[in-house]
């Protein structure tokens, strides 16, 4: 049995005391978001849009004067967590960042900050580009506490360690962290499906945005959806 197998199988009878502990302290986060009380205090609650899964949510507390995610082109390929759910915690390995080498939960690490995770089955010259763009916004908003890490998950996690290296190297990655899962199944409750290839999740605390491709349909129209989600998160 392998490691996911194993821990998927673990965290099944621990999920509902992993996320009590996790709406309590916020899943031992040792980062902390720049958030004021008075920010908080004027956050609206989330709710879930009668949008299908796949398309981006709308951000509470928005502007009207602002665009938000629900006025974006839509995703029609459902996959991964819906608007509104607690992200669960899971361990990577990680390969290009600064905790390379180390096994550990980038979930817990980056607590409440608002975060783009970015699943991917399939590396190639789209999936590249996309993770070079957020690589940006995430250099562009570090006021903002924005933050994001790649998940490749893989049967072969230890063959895959290279190519991510590489392409770490040839797009200039500087702040967001290339990491493997064991496993092409998702972590327990993210939900990618077998036919995402890609498949990015936003999320601050929970669910904000869910956009999922099958192998082929990430293009720049769907590349520069995902930033102007990124974008609406932190404006």
């Amino acid at each position: 049995m392998n490691r996911n197998r194993l821990n998927q199988i673990l965290s099944v009878s621990a999920a509902v005391l992993m996320l009590a502990a996790m709406m309590l302290s916020g899943c031992g986060k040792t980062e902390t978001s720049n958030k004021t009380a008075t920010d908080a205090s004027t956050e609206m609650p989330v709710t879930k849009p009668e949008a299908e899964l796949g398309a981006a949510a709308p951000l509470p507390g928005s502007a009207s004067s602002k665009t938000d995610m629900s006025q974006t082109e839509t995703v029609s390929f459902q996959s991964g967590m819906e608007v509104g759910e607690i992200p669960m915690p899971f361990e990577v390995e990680d390969v290009t960042g600064p905790n390379e080498g180390k096994t550990l939960c980038y979930r817990c690490l980056y607590g409440e900050r608002p975060v783009v995770g970015i699943f991917v089955r399939e590396l190639g010259p789209q999936t590249e580009t996309l993770i070079q763009k957020i690589d940006q916004e995430v250099a562009a908003h570090n006021d903002d506490k924005l933050a994001a890490f790649v998940v490749l998950l893989t049967e072969n996690p230890d063959e895959q360690k290279s190519k991510l290296k590489q392409i770490a190297s040839e797009k200039k990655i500087r702040h967001v962290p290339l990491t493997v899962y064991e496993g092409t199944d998702s972590p327990l409750g993210y939900n990618v499906k077998q036919e995402a290839a890609v498949n990015v999740m936003l999320w601050e605390g929970v669910v904000k945005a869910n956009r999922a491709f099958r192998t082929g349909e990430l293009d720049q129209s769907g590349i520069q959806e995902v930033v102007e989600d990124t974008r609406l998160m932190v404006n």
